[in-house]
């Protein structure tokens, strides 16, 4: 599974929108994240808005959703 689908995976099992996503981001890396952001992201490969999504953008969202109980 690639970075891109964790990222879909998540946002699904948390029910949070890609705005809420990118928020949780900001606050776990006191750095900015933007919605667009995460809509490149997760955008189809073959479209030229479509980026590669990082790793510690998974992991940061991840450690979020556990710290407050959205996932287990």
């Amino acid at each position: 599974m690639n970075n891109r689908d964790k990222l879909a995976a998540l946002l699904k099992r948390a029910n949070i929108t890609r705005a809420e996503a990118a928020q949780y981001i900001a606050e776990e890396t006191k750095r900015p994240c933007s919605w667009r952001a995460v809509q490149s992201w997760l955008a189809d490969s073959a479209l030229p808005s479509a980026r590669e999504c990082p790793d510690w953008a998974v992991t940061n969202l991840t450690a979020k959703l556990k710290r407050l109980k959205l996932i287990a």
